[in-house]
């Protein structure tokens, strides 16, 4: 059975199957703007789209990309643990012991230069909080372990 096939058939089978399944995954994971694919550069732009998405608030800073994602990703659970305990009317320790959670989980951002930026971002989240109100003192020991 394997006899009648040959090495012409075999190379144009594979061929085949490559290109439908390099399609796919063009597709499936590039879907989101099909025209780029075809003008070419598509990884330059997306890695370019990156660094214009970096451009922002932590843009002054030169630390490795992961503590980049690191500092915005907590920039992001900071405003959400404000807007969820604010809705769930926890008490003062409570959110900070929840802050302290929060921070613990960022070791690297703890010891990068970012940390003096997550703090002052968080004391002026914290003033439309007036029940969440931080000091720079009471910010830099929620970095500190629980003793």
């Amino acid at each position: 059975m394997l006899a009648d096939v040959s090495w012409g058939v075999y190379m144009t089978a594979v061929i085949v199957f490559l290109f439908f399944w390099y399609g796919f995954l063009i597709f499936r994971y590039y879907s989101k703007n099909p025209k780029s694919i075809f003008k070419g550069g598509f990884l330059f732009r997306s890695s370019a789209e990156k660094q214009a998405g970096r451009a922002g608030t932590f843009s002054e800073y030169k630390e490795s990309f992961s503590t980049l994602e690191d500092a915005e990703e907590l920039y992001d659970k900071i405003l959400g643990a404000f807007t969820e305990s604010d809705a769930r009317g926890i008490s003062k320790t409570e959110f900070e012991n929840y802050l302290r959670f929060i921070l613990s989980e960022y070791p690297f951002v703890k010891q990068s230069g970012l940390r003096e930026k997550i703090n002052s971002l968080a004391i002026a989240e914290s003033a439309k909080y007036p029940e969440f109100v931080l000091s720079s003192s009471e910010m830099d020991s929620l970095w500190e372990e629980q003793q």
